[in-house]
């Protein structure tokens, strides 16, 4: 349809410069004489001078138009450019932020237990169900990583060492009903053994059961390592209580663990405490 209209512009246009051309010439011929036929002609071919002048003052304006949009599409361009490279820019910013982040918790870490022994790793790949929170580092045995060796998010529990290779280690997070983990409320001192069940760790919560019915833990109160056991050292953070249920027997503290999986990109192996 616009091809359609834009042929009939066309068309029409050189219509009337053929019809401007033809009055001119017969202008020409009859210059000097006074007649009416050199009235006619006047009279029709005045208004078309007109109108040609008009639609030359008009292309003039297209051709403007196409120079301008022209115009546009680099400054278009350019900007695109600039802001590719500010992309760029907030990348790196956002990596040097997150590294500074890391070496934060490494250093606050090492200051509150100089006797311990960290190995900075970064996670390589990710359980494919993603159900437990499994994932792969890339530090091994030549590391000194050991089975058993915990993982921290700086005083955040995320797991445990199950599998060493030379250059990688298989962990598996406190959200794997595999995991239990000695701990005790922060208030009350009331100790309990951290487990799990994959119903829980759909929602991404563990648990903590075989609580006695009188209990004093309510929610929000703060759940941290026991040091019982002799894998995970005492006082790191394991989560916060959201809510406490009861059966005829026993009661159970679910728990938010502080650790955000979804976001981990490194973490620590603490190989020797």
């Amino acid at each position: 349809m616009k091809r359609f209209f834009k042929l009939a512009a066309v068309r029409a246009f050189a219509a009337l410069m053929a019809l401007l051309a033809a009055g001119s010439l017969l202008s020409l011929a009859l210059r000097g004489r006074s007649s009416p036929l050199t009235s006619a002609v006047g009279l029709v071919t005045g208004p078309l001078q007109g109108l040609s002048a008009s639609l030359a003052n008009a292309m003039k304006d297209v051709g403007a138009y196409f120079i301008s949009s022209k115009a546009l599409q680099d400054v278009i361009a350019g900007q695109s450019g600039e802001i590719a490279a500010l992309r760029e820019r907030q990348v790196d910013y956002d990596e040097l932020r997150r590294l500074n982040e890391v070496y934060a918790k490494y250093l606050k870490l090492s200051e509150e237990n100089p006797d311990f022994r960290y190995v900075k790793a970064t996670i390589t790949q990710t359980d494919p169900s993603g159900q437990f929170g499994t994932f792969t580092l890339g530090r091994g045995s030549l590391s000194g990583v050991k089975v058993q060796n915990p993982v921290l998010d700086g005083k955040y529990l995320v797991g445990v060492v199950v599998k060493v290779d030379l250059n990688s280690c298989t962990v598996q997070t406190i959200l794997n009903p595999k995991v239990s983990v000695a701990v005790y409320e922060t208030v009350s001192n009331e100790l309990g053994v951290a487990e799990n069940t994959a119903a829980l760790a759909e929602h991404g919560l563990c648990a903590v059961p075989q609580l006695a019915r009188t209990t004093s833990i309510i929610p929000g109160a703060l759940i941290c390592t026991s040091g019982l056991g002799g894998v995970y050292p005492k006082d790191l953070i394991l989560g916060t209580v959201t809510d406490v249920t009861d059966d005829s027997i026993s009661a159970t503290a679910i728990v938010q663990p502080a650790a955000d999986f979804a976001s981990l990109r490194v973490v620590f192996i603490l190989t020797e405490q």
